[in-house]
């Protein structure tokens, strides 16, 4: 019996075959070096070709898998809740996409703090569409205005804290004794200095044979750290850096270099870029649907109670957790719920939209003060007129000052004051006195979150509470004035 044999194939459809199985060889001996780049960053945008390609005429491919690519859209599955461009990049992880991605060299991925929405990418890439003012009609509401043209003032106690961080803003912000250093250093250049900016109080040359040489050695040293801060900023804003170069190489030096200069080590400066908040301490609002959906955003830093030993915060912390008492703020990150945290920053390039700052810190900040709102009914503390936090957005060089507190208590309201004016509205990096006076602000952040008196949010109330909770409230972190039992 005769087994059956098959044909052979035509000389034109052998050529076809043996054409397409060459091409597809020398697409991949093309595209063999980029795997030497894998860990390199991506190209940038000017580097690198369209991802859109110009449609080329193939042979008809009879493969099962090609059936694939057939449909132009995959249908979208509704979900219970929708994932906002607030939330974790894991949740879109989560989602797929409308299309399938054909991986080449020229894929590039978002990093882990960035977000997107699983419903649009077009509602990712650009601004949000809600703002202050949707917040303010939210439950609970979120209240952020200037203060100047209120119908009545502000409540005393933040009147106070304000002038607690104007302090030194106004006149002498720069020590006397960097004065010829500063106007002789060729990197500055010309810089336009008030006479009032420097600080009479002091001796007027670094070279000064009566300065100790500890003290000459810290007028060295910050100096030196400015300087560095203000040839970052010049180059942030020179070449269009991203909002992480401002993070990094400006804002963050400033705030340590402050840190440092107040010493004590109560602070850690504490990222919290990727870190979302406790949804029960986030507003909402109703959407079309009926539905209610929540208002949720991050900020860039916070300063945390420091978790190291004395003069840090340890042995609190593990009285804390040993009465079951460990969760003291408003994240949902396991080491941060259990870190006391005190104002935010959050930080736009140059080009940033102010707008979407303000958004993000009245959001952030909101929900802080309702967790501290809670702890405080949870010990009995009846007045919290001492609730009282700075907040920042910084765009590019210029630093926005806000003031958040509680304004009904009974429907947890939060108003946030701001921007200020006056000298809290001129601290900045694109000059050297500029930058000066913006260390002198964080030098009174400093030091009014961390003071343990009556005028102190520490000793005011932070300290309070968490002492109570810890059920030592009388070993004495400061004593609440009359108006806050």
């Amino acid at each position: 019996m005769v087994k059956g044999t098959t044909p052979p194939l035509s000389p034109s459809i052998a050529a076809a075959k043996s054409s397409r199985v060459e091409s597809w060889i020398q697409q991949l001996s093309a595209s063999s070096p980029t795997h030497a780049d894998a860990l390199s960053p991506p190209a940038t945008p000017e580097n690198r070709s369209s991802l859109k390609r110009k449609p080329e005429p193939s042979p008809p491919c009879t493969y099962a898998m090609s059936a694939r690519n057939t449909s132009p859209k995959r249908p979208r599955r509704d979900t219970e809740i929708e994932v906002l461009p607030a939330h974790s990049a894991s949740a879109v992880g989560a989602a797929s996409s409308s299309s399938a991605l054909m991986l080449n060299e020229t894929n590039t991925f978002s990093p882990p703090g960035s977000q997107t929405s699983i419903k649009s990418s077009r509602r990712a890439n650009s601004p949000s569409r809600d703002n202050i003012t949707v917040l303010a009609s939210a439950s609970p509401p979120t209240i952020t205005e200037p203060s100047s043209g209120l119908k009545t003032p502000p409540p005393q106690r933040v009147r106070n804290v304000i002038e607690q961080l104007e302090d030194g803003l106004g006149r002498g912000w720069i020590p006397g004794q960097l004065r010829k250093s500063i106007e002789e250093d060729a990197d500055f250049g010309y810089q336009r200095i008030e006479s009032h900016a420097w600080d009479d109080r002091t001796t007027p040359c670094l070279s000064d044979k009566d300065i100790d040489s500890k003290e000459l050695e810290a007028l060295a040293y910050v100096l030196r750290k400015i300087k560095e801060i203000w040839l970052n900023a010049r180059m942030c804003q020179a070449r269009g850096r991203d909002e992480n170069a401002w993070c990094m190489d400006v804002i963050q030096p400033l705030i340590k270099l402050a840190m440092r200069l107040e010493g004590d080590d109560k602070f850690w400066l504490q990222s919290v870029q990727s870190q979302a908040i406790a949804t029960e301490f986030l507003s909402s609002v109703t959407d079309t649907s009926g539905k209610p959906r929540i208002l949720d955003r991050k900020a860039d830093f916070t300063l945390s109670f420091s978790h190291m030993p004395s003069p840090g915060f340890e042995d609190l912390y593990t009285r804390l957790r040993n009465v079951r008492n460990p969760v003291v703020s408003h994240m949902a990150d396991a080491f941060t719920k259990t870190t006391a945290l005190f104002s935010c920053v959050e930080v736009k390039p140059a080009s940033g939209d102010h707008t979407e700052a303000e958004y993000q810190l009245s959001i952030w900040m909101a929900a802080s003060l309702r967790k501290k709102m809670q702890l405080a009914r949870r010990v009995g503390l009846i007045g919290k007129d001492n609730l009282v936090e700075p907040c920042f957005a910084i765009v590019g060089h210029d630093t926005h000052v806000y003031f958040a507190h509680v304004v009904l208590e009974d429907r947890d309201t939060v108003r946030i004051l701001g921007p200020e004016t006056g000298s809290l509205g001129l601290c900045e990096t694109r000059s050297v006195s500029g930058i000066f006076r913006a260390l002198r602000l964080w030098q009174n952040v400093i030091r009014y979150g961390r003071d343990e008196g009556s005028n102190g949010f520490w000793g005011s109330f932070m300290g309070i509470v968490l002492q109570k909770l810890a059920g030592d409230a009388d070993e004495g972190y400061g004593a609440p004035p009359a108006s806050a039992v």
